[in-house]
């Protein structure tokens, strides 16, 4: 496993980040816990959560489950806790009748955690303002609730008004953005605008969504089709936009380099010097498997085979 620093925090994660959105509920708690352990085997540090609402239809709780399994799961593991960064979410979805620090509050309580490393917030809502925002974040990391903050698909002018305020003020500044990105939606993070503010600001991308919704593991390109995250409806659609024969071109160039084109497509966003971790989730442990190997793959991507793969790519496609 490789380990890169986190923006302009002290923390050392791993290249990759395991999540757990929509996945663990889902399945035995016995191969959940093989997924984590697996993840953690192969050098994973960096682990994601975050509440959101049931869609099982059982779960004891109507918001925030996710949370108490994902706790539940590491504490039957065993793990330490001091050898993992945790990262979470703030929503800010009843802002301003809970504030920031009530909506963490829930969270740990739910976790069953003192504090967590790093959270993720969404673009502020339109009663507050960046910079209340900043310093909200801010005071939240005086509490020792919380290390470090993120922030969730802001675009650039956002993350560097946010910067500037931090800097102007000395106050906690964002040391990651969580944004999609993969072969079929490289905006914003190759955006220019978007590199100078991660170079500006010290923060480190955390990729997601690499893989498009499983579209380029190839999956929905064979015969009799393979249906997950998307319907026969959308996959038509997509091929319809040309998407298919854009994975069909990834499953030709996996075939020379060598690879799976899930670890063609991961290696590809691992190239790109912003990408710090990349965040995927996992139902298998072959899936862990597979993906870590992507670092291997990672090193034998010449400026020849990345030209091929660049000329697969387009900026931006809607989901």
């Amino acid at each position: 496993m490789e380990y890169r620093q986190l923006g302009h925090s002290n923390l050392e994660v791993s290249a990759f980040s395991l999540g757990s959105w929509l996945t663990y509920e889902f399945m035995d708690e016995k191969e959940a816990l093989a997924v984590i352990e697996s993840g953690l085997q192969a050098g994973i540090n960096f682990l994601d959560d975050a509440r959101y609402d049931d869609r099982t239809g059982h779960a004891p709780l109507k918001s925030g489950y996710s949370e108490v399994l994902f706790g539940r799961l590491l504490r039957q593991g065993g793990w330490s806790r001091a050898d993992l960064v945790i990262a979470n979410k703030l929503w800010y979805e009843f802002y301003p009748a809970e504030s920031p620090e009530a909506e963490l509050d829930g969270s740990l309580a739910r976790l069953q955690m003192e504090y967590l490393d790093l959270v993720y917030c969404v673009p502020p809502p339109a009663s507050l303002p960046v910079a209340d925002m900043v310093r909200q974040m801010d005071a939240l990391i005086k509490t020792g609730k919380l290390r470090y903050w993120g922030v969730l698909n802001w675009s650039p002018a956002q993350i560097e008004a946010a910067y500037q305020v931090a800097r102007e003020e000395g106050l906690a500044a964002p040391v990651a953005a969580q944004l999609a990105y993969s072969l079929l939606q490289t905006l914003p993070v190759e955006d220019a605008a978007a590199r100078a503010v991660f170079q500006s600001a010290g923060i480190g991308v955390v990729a997601s969504y690499a893989l498009y919704g499983g579209l380029l593991s190839g999956k929905y390109n064979r015969a009799g089709g393979e249906y997950g995250r998307f319907r026969p409806d959308a996959v038509e659609s997509m091929r319809q936009k040309q998407l298919l024969a854009k994975v069909d071109a990834l499953i030709a160039l996996a075939a020379e380099v060598g690879c799976t084109p899930v670890q063609l497509a991961l290696a590809y966003c691992l190239a790109n010097e912003q990408v710090v971790s990349l965040l995927f989730g996992a139902t298998k442990v072959a899936q862990v498997a597979e993906n870590v190997q992507a670092l291997a793959v990672l090193s034998r991507l010449d400026a020849k085979m990345m030209g091929k793969l660049q000329a697969i790519s387009q900026p931006q496609v809607e989901r």
